[in-house]
């Protein structure tokens, strides 16, 4: 394999220079999407994926992301290793929406993966593609594809098939992910995806007997970074303030999308839940509990764009392996932090 040769013939690419929204805003865009014939993909489901025609990997839309830094094409690992897994031949036309491991992700999926789709909306019909090679066979992502009218049977699992052959690809750069670490290229993310995924669900979300005060629970998670170690005395507390606590991943995305619609308070521990402030009304109190050692901007960025009253409390980091989480707040702070927003 090599990944130094000029493509011309059965190589074709577009130019996406504008998405239009709702039929109301039309936003600046300045994305491609490639088309080609006859190629191969392979990826460890992790840090690389490798589009390969004619033994050349494809330097514009292969994927390597190498202890979380954006590599380029020459640093995917199959110019070393090759590609040792059977291929799987695949019919028709396949768009790919593979890009390691951060397409298990809840924030990646909205703002990389779902955002491909509009792209692609701007040239093919979503109707007219055959097969969409994803990260895995994920419920929660399956049933949000199905949002557009994109059913079980046309989703080839990367985890099951991890390296296949296609008549014919259809892929799209990364919608804000051009360089460097994910943590900073978020402050860059453009205003379109907020705009166009509100506008894709809101319309749609599921209405449910929900508090307007809520507190993120975030012990459900199966990671520990990010955690209370005194989560339930902050539930207990914030009980008597009248919130409600919501373990996310209970409910389904379109309640998600409802419940934080309708907030007019939320708290809770930085994590992939809080992508859904984008669905947030302009003036929702948002205050996000997040560790000192961690450098998100996330919320910030959601925040400024959507007009959100936004506060960060960074906590001290807990290291120590007796406790579940890596970070505390009192229930005196808390309540400090409420009196101070003017929160009853």
């Amino acid at each position: 394999l090599n990944h130094n040769k000029e493509f011309k013939n059965n190589f074709r690419s577009y130019e996406i220079k504008s998405i239009n929204i709702d039929g109301i805003k039309s936003f600046t865009l300045e994305n491609k999407i490639y088309e080609i014939d006859d190629c191969r993909i392979y990826t460890d489901t992790n840090e690389h994926v490798a589009v390969i025609k004619d033994n050349t990997i494809i330097p514009k839309i292969s994927y390597q992301q190498i202890l979380g830094e954006l590599k380029e094409s020459e640093f995917n690992k199959v110019l070393e290793i090759g590609t040792p897994r059977l291929i799987k031949k695949i019919k028709g036309t396949t768009l790919t929406l593979v890009q390691g491991g951060s397409g298990e992700n809840y924030f990646h999926f909205l703002f990389d993966i779902l955002t491909k789709l509009a792209i692609c909306e701007q040239k093919f019909s979503l109707d007219k593609i055959d097969n969409y090679y994803v990260h895995g066979n994920i419920e929660w992502q399956n049933k949000i594809f199905a949002l557009f009218g994109i059913d079980k049977k046309r989703l080839i699992s990367s985890k099951v098939y991890r390296h296949i052959k296609v008549d014919k690809l259809i892929s799209i750069d990364h919608p804000w992910y051009h360089k460097g670490y994910v943590q900073n290229e978020i402050a860059n993310i453009p205003e379109w995806i907020i705009f166009w995924l509100r506008s894709r669900f809101l319309k749609i979300s599921k209405k449910f007997d929900c508090n307007k005060k809520i507190f993120i629970d975030r012990s459900d998670s199966k990671f520990k970074h990010c955690q209370l170690v005194n989560n339930d005395e902050i539930i207990k507390f914030l009980e008597i303030k009248g919130f409600t606590s919501y373990k996310i991943s209970k409910l389904n995305f379109l309640e998600q999308v409802y419940l934080f619609n309708n907030a007019k308070i939320i708290i809770g521990p930085h994590g992939a839940a809080f992508s859904n402030i984008i669905f947030s009304k302009p003036s929702t109190k948002i205050i996000e509990l997040i560790p000192k050692s961690h450098s998100s901007i996330k919320c910030q960025k959601i925040s400024n764009i959507l007009k959100l009253d936004y506060t960060k409390v960074i906590r001290p980091e807990i290291s120590s392996q007796d406790h579940l989480g890596d970070m505390e707040i009192k229930v005196e702070e808390i309540d400090g932090i409420l009196r101070q927003l003017n929160i009853d």
